[in-house]
């Protein structure tokens, strides 16, 4: 995880793998189940705490794609940056 929070991992890995594939993944379960708890009947702080779960993750791989492209070529860098905020924005909602 410090390797992460450094920007240490490259690019490519954190961005495709652990941001989009693991990441998005991890939030559409929690999404899911936070879903299935409230339809069932959970209170709704439960269902809100279900949601809310994978939060630090996606804080964690958001800073590290913005700190990992800092040290790639500018075009890419920049996309990355970018599709990860929306990235982190679109998974607020999801």
């Amino acid at each position: 995880m410090r390797r992460h929070w450094r920007g240490e991992v490259p690019l490519a890995r954190v961005f495709w793998w652990n941001m989009l594939i693991v990441g998005t993944l991890v939030n559409l379960i929690t999404g899911g189940t936070a879903l299935a708890a409230h339809v069932a009947g959970a209170p709704l702080w439960l269902a809100a705490l279900i949601f809310f779960l994978p939060l630090p993750l996606n804080v964690l791989l958001t800073v590290s794609v913005w700190r990992s492209a800092g040290r790639e070529a500018p075009g890419w860098g920049v996309f990355a940056r970018a599709a990860a905020s929306a990235w982190l924005a679109l998974m607020l909602v999801v």
